[in-house]
């Protein structure tokens, strides 16, 4: 009697473990299996790349409101033969207000090197922009933003010294964009007001990216062209490569492009070197 009962309370304890085990289990696969859990959670999709000249006014892929990021930029561009030289300067601030609404400020200086038949200016000027979203499938990586720029009369010429930058001061333009894999294909169409224009008031963009790892964490490589046709010479093109540390936790994306003005006149800028410095301050990184 007393063996029979001390089997049954050691088989009581070896129940009573297992149903612990057993809740316990189940406690962890609710846990580790819930959406919100930490643990369940996949990697961050890293954002689209992004091209250095034609790019959008806040990034086209959002995930939340309230991204944040600042540039940096410098453009030096240079006369075939003789003609003048352009060195500008800019700062942009871009803020996803709403999840579907950015803006983007742009205060920038331009300095324009003397020639014999003009002599050396500078100028200050500003830009501003808004985006909207209209079309996001993040399951094929295809987005679609509507956008509205526009600058002051101070930077009126910036068009010459900016390959990316509209002829006109104002524009308004459908951007899209598309990745699959290592490769991100961008394009945009768009058209101009606010003064004159040599063959259409109308301007396209087109960028293929590609990641120079297997995803876009160490940055990107990529060609781009631009044809806005209120230029007397449309044509721009342009190689690029951006250098991402976000692997080393640092914010910070520097971007290098070089720029071409295809069939402009040999006196007039249509050459540079194009230098980009961006900080990532809230959002995605």
């Amino acid at each position: 009697m007393v063996d029979f009962s001390r089997r049954m309370a050691g088989r009581g304890a070896t129940n009573a473990c297992a149903r612990s085990f057993a809740g316990a289990s189940a406690v962890a696969c609710l846990v580790v299996g819930s959406p919100g859990s930490t643990f369940a959670e996949a990697p961050s999709r890293r954002p689209l790349p992004e091209a250095l000249l034609t790019e959008s006014v806040t990034d086209i892929d959002p995930e939340v409101a309230g991204e944040l990021e600042l540039e940096a930029n410098v453009l030096r561009t240079a006369a075939r033969q003789g003609g003048t030289s352009v060195s500008l300067a800019s700062l942009e601030l871009e803020w996803r207000v709403l999840r579907e609404l950015g803006v983007r400020l742009e205060p920038s200086y331009t300095q324009i090197g003397g020639s014999r038949s003009a002599p050396a200016r500078s100028a200050f000027g500003m830009s501003g922009a808004l985006a909207f979203g209209l079309f996001h499938d993040r399951a094929l990586e295809a987005h679609l933003q509507a956008e509205f720029v526009a600058r002051s009369p101070e930077s009126e010429n910036a068009n010459v010294f900016e390959p990316g930058e509209p002829q006109l001061p104002i524009a308004a333009d459908l951007v899209g964009a598309l990745r699959r894999g290592r490769w991100t294909l961008r394009a945009t169409a768009g058209a101009e007001a606010g003064g004159s224009f040599a063959h259409a008031p109308l301007h396209t963009d087109i960028a293929l990216l590609t990641s120079i790892a297997p995803d876009t964490s160490f940055g990107f490589v990529g060609v781009e062209a631009r044809a806005d046709w209120a230029r007397v010479a449309p044509l721009v093109l342009a190689v690029e490569i951006v250098a991402d540390t976000a692997r080393l936790h640092v914010p910070v994306r520097i971007g290098v492009a070089l720029p071409f003005n295809v069939g402009a006149e040999s006196s007039r800028p249509s050459y540079g070197l194009f230098v980009r410095v961006q900080w990532l301050i809230g959002g995605e990184d």
